[in-house]
């Protein structure tokens, strides 16, 4: 694959490296002590979209609009969707797909190589020879949608070699679709083409029994149309455009496996908890600190990293980074040794206004999508620090353990070892944080201007909780006005208080969006009493398909760098790009 490589800008400052070949850390940085690095990985249903949708194009007229039979074109079937624009031979969706020849001798236009052959994965992704359920947004997933090939936990494919069953699986086996124009259109594509785009499923999709599917919450943004239409495609196409996630996931492990005189660690976000989501932190940073000084690479187990890569479930409801990036905070934090982010967080949590999360007084708005009264807004005793919960799972049909705020283990495996080390979270994101303002923000900007924190133009940061929704200079953390949000094009704070869809979220005009504020915190304070000096946690962005301004000014206010990446080297280059900075970064 070709690789295409944006990055975000700010005036007078480019965030990002030089684009080419990439070496992991400057050789200066190999005589400093090795970083400690936490990769927190996108793990929202959101990544399961492909990067690029299959196509909605059509030739008007090409198709019939309406049927009365079952099986032709144009019947509208209520189980099973609208056979509108079906097929492979409209020209207007050939070219679209003029992308993809499975006759072609190019194994980058044949599809032909398996795009993660990891052993470790319990089938390969993808198989070439097999058929596999998609939508046009994403494979088809067990949880919300039929037929289906993508597993409930994302352990495994389900697909079939056979074009006449696979066709058949989308109709039910209808006996009624039996020998057909729409049965022969399907068979004939998957033999000649390699794909059919099928039905059509009704605009009204919140069909619980997932065959129409899937479902939608209130507070969840309409689907887009592609979503909406079934395809049958071979395995050869999703080589070529896999969905986000196995790319990231792929990626991810690569650069696990390679990177090298780091301690590495990997997370996600957590389950939905009600107001804060603390992270799961899948796999402490290592080596242990006996063999990090120098660093014994023979302990640091790759394997057991891209396992946990591996088992990740990509169907998280939100994407919960500022969340994430404070439960990390307290995961690097010397509380084990003498209980600082107790000290911080532990209710109450200072004197938080109404409009701001926590207690005693704080409190929002209701949902605009009902459901949920704002009242509560981060007010449960144990809010900050929340020990892990068992929630009954309706997907799993099982109760399942939601983790909770995660500490360093201590010991061997403290996650910060001495204070000459660099630390970090890298991010990869698929897009910009939504429903992920549950933090204890008046906390953390009271104790950042106690300290003089400073801007990084060296104004000096100010906050004013008092009275958000009409206080015109609150403060606090917005830097989106020093990116651009389209080519040519400068956002401005207002780009970063998104409030649609995205609720709870702030109330104040230039910070209703709270995860550049965690960013900032990280980055100027000294999380640890146990070590000299000011022990920071740095924070990178990898946007995946994605140059929100709010990634970037996360980005900025977490003294770390962006990056925009698009595609499987750009991404994987990325990640090597972070890594390589926060190797020559001072802690």
């Amino acid at each position: 694959m070709n690789s295409r490589w944006s990055r975000g800008t700010r005036r007078g400052l480019v965030l990002g490296g030089m684009m080419g070949a990439v070496g992991l850390l400057p050789l200066a940085s190999q005589a400093q002590s090795p970083a400690n690095v936490i990769f927190l990985l996108d793990n929202s249903e959101s990544m399961q979209d492909f990067s690029t949708y299959l196509p909605e194009a059509f030739t008007p007229g090409y198709s019939p609009t309406s049927g009365t039979t079952a099986g032709y074109p144009g019947y509208n079937d209520p189980n099973i969707g609208h056979f509108i624009n079906t097929g492979c031979s409209d020209p207007a969706l050939v070219a679209e797909m003029s992308w993809f020849d499975k006759d072609s001798p190019d194994p980058e236009k044949n599809g032909s190589v398996v795009y993660d052959s990891d052993p470790d994965l319990s089938s390969p992704t993808f198989a070439p020879a097999q058929f596999y359920h998609s939508r046009g947004r994403r494979i088809a997933w067990a949880a919300e949608e039929l037929p289906y090939s993508l597993s409930p936990d994302f352990t495994g494919l389900s697909s079939s070699s056979d074009a006449q069953y696979v066709c058949r699986q989308v109709w039910d086996f209808n006996s009624k679709y039996k020998d057909t124009p729409i049965w022969n259109e399907c068979i004939s594509c998957l033999q000649t083409k390699g794909w059919w785009r099928g039905p059509l499923v009704p605009a009204a999709i919140n069909d619980k029994s997932g065959k129409l599917g899937p479902p939608r919450a209130n507070d969840e943004p309409p689907l887009p149309q592609e979503a909406k239409r079934k395809w049958v495609v071979s395995g050869r196409i999703l080589n070529l455009r896999p969905p986000k996630f196995v790319v990231a996931r792929k990626a991810l492990k690569d650069v696990i496996q390679t990177a090298s005189h780091v301690r590495m660690g990997v997370a996600t976000f957590g389950g939905d908890r009600g107001w804060f989501d603390p992270p799961w932190m899948l796999e402490d940073v290592s080596p242990g600190c006996s063999a990090s000084s120098p660093i014994n690479e023979t302990q640091l187990n790759r394997a057991h990293l891209a396992n946990v890569v591996n088992d990740t479930r990509f169907r998280n409801n939100e994407r919960s980074t500022g969340e994430a990036l404070f439960g990390l905070g307290g995961y690097f934090s010397s509380q084990v040794t003498d209980g600082q982010w107790t000290s911080w967080f532990s209710q109450p949590v200072g004197t938080p206004y109404w409009g701001w999360p926590g207690l005693p007084s704080g409190g929002t708005y209701d949902s605009p999508y009902g459901g949920q009264a704002g009242s509560g807004y981060g007010k449960a005793s144990d809010e900050w620090l929340k020990a892990p919960y068992s929630s009954y799972d309706p997907i799993y049909q099982t109760y399942v353990t939601l983790p909770g705020q995660r500490f360093e283990r201590g010991g061997d495996y403290r996650s910060i070892c001495s204070e000459t080390q660099a630390n970090a979270v890298i991010v990869v994101t698929g897009g910009e944080p939504r429903s992920d303002n549950s933090v204890p923000i008046t906390k953390m900007m009271s104790l950042l201007v106690a300290q003089g924190a400073q801007h990084p133009n060296g104004q000096p940061l100010t906050f004013d909780p008092i009275n958000p929704e009409f206080n015109p200079n609150s403060g606090g953390v917005n830097y989106c006005d020093q990116f651009e949000k389209s080519p040519g094009v400068l956002a401005t704070q207002a780009d970063c208080d998104y409030t649609e869809y995205n609720w709870p979220h702030g109330l104040a005009a230039g910070n209703k969006n709270f995860m550049d504020d965690v960013a900032f915190f990280l980055s100027h304070s000294d999380l640890r009493g146990d070590l000299p000096g000011t022990q920071r946690v740095r924070t990178y962005v990898v946007g995946y398909g994605s140059s929100h301004p709010m990634l970037q000014s996360i980005a900025l206010a977490g003294q770390g760098s962006f990056f925009r990446a698009d595609d499987t080297t750009s991404l994987r280059n990325a990640l090597l790009q972070s890594l390589s900075a926060i190797g020559a970064a001072t802690p």
